[in-house]
């Protein structure tokens, strides 16, 4: 989508949104390409994948401690 698209409707502005963009690009979750005079952004999916991933294994280890920590809390 372009930011035009992107910005539609919402109360945030063109600049705050094309700054997440700018990092998400940065980390390779997203790609921009020009058209005319409009960037078109587009998810990286296996990028995307790799942070799902990421983000699941990370949940894993806060339920773990947390499964610790009650564990502790109720002796």
């Amino acid at each position: 989508m372009s930011i035009t698209r992107l910005t539609a409707g919402s109360e945030v502005t063109r600049q705050a949104i094309t700054k997440h963009l700018r990092m998400m690009e940065e980390t390779g979750l997203l790609r921009a390409t020009r058209r005319g005079r409009e960037s078109v952004w587009e998810l990286e999916p296996e990028r995307l994948e790799d942070a799902r991933s990421f983000l699941s294994a990370i949940s894993r280890q806060w339920d773990a401690a947390l499964g610790r920590l009650k564990a502790f809390v109720e002796k």
